[in-house]
Parts: structure tokens; C-alpha cells; sequence
């Protein structure tokens, strides 16, 4: 019996979430199935090691992406790319996050005036638009 877990994110947009993960130094495969202790699971996109358990994410009718993986099968270096997501989670969603932002504002017509990093690790974005 396989124990997938399903681990609830908030991102919605699949191409900006790939970009950050590459960026953030991971091997994202598109499509693709993860297998577990003992069964498979078929995902839109993985982060996978070499002993091919790895880290899906699926797309949830919502539209948000939950992330899959069988954390008792995992391990070697399935099991420290999975550590490796939960600790830099934190940095991927910020990531994630100001580019959205400034997706959608330069969409809007808004140029970039300032971005700065704040004490407590948030971002303050300035931007503007001529009318």
C-alpha cells in the first residue's frame, strides 16, 4: 500500500511555478508519474532524484496546485530534494509571488519605480503608471 500525501500550495499558474523551481536550482520534467512504496501516481509536472519517487505536483479543479509524494518511500536523494523543497519553500513562494505581481502590473501598463527587501524578508515593490 502507498502512502501519497497531498501537500496544499497556493500556486496557480504552472509555467511562472516551473520558472521559479528551475531557478531555484531543480529538475522539473513535465508530465510524468511518481511512484510510491507500492503504486504510482500520474502528475502534471515532477521534481524527481534519480530513483524516480521524486516530487509531483497536480492541479487541483480549483486550479491550485497541491504538491504529491509518497514521504515513506522517499528516500536518497528523492528524500533530500523533498527536505530541500520544505526548507526553501518559504523563498520559492516569495519568488513566486513578486513575479506575479510584476506579471500582472506590467500586463496593466505599470513600470517597475523600486523593489526593495524589508527586514522581515518581504518585498515592497513600487510601481507606476503614465497616464
Amino acid at each position: 500500500m502507498s502512502h501519497f500525501s497531498r501537500i496544499r500550495t497556493t500556486f496557480r499558474d504552472r509555467e511562472l511555478l516551473i520558472q521559479c523551481l528551475r531557478e531555484a536550482g531543480y529538475q522539473v520534467q513535465d508530465g510524468g508519474v511518481v511512484r510510491g512504496y507500492q503504486g504510482e501516481k500520474q502528475v502534471d509536472f515532477v521534481v524527481s532524484g534519480k530513483g524516480g519517487y521524486g516530487i509531483g505536483f497536480v492541479q487541483n479543479t480549483d486550479g491550485i496546485f497541491d504538491m504529491v509524494t509518497d514521504s515513506w518511500g522517499v528516500a536518497g536523494e528523492e528524500k533530500k530534494i523533498l527536505e530541500s523543497l520544505r526548507q526553501h519553500y518559504p523563498g520559492i513562494s516569495r519568488e513566486y509571488a513578486k513575479r506575479l505581481v510584476m506579471d500582472q502590473t506590467a500586463r496593466e501598463g505599470y513600470s517597475l519605480v523600486s523593489e526593495e527587501e524589508q527586514e522581515d524578508g518581504s518585498v515592497r515593490i513600487v510601481v507606476r503608471r503614465w497616464v
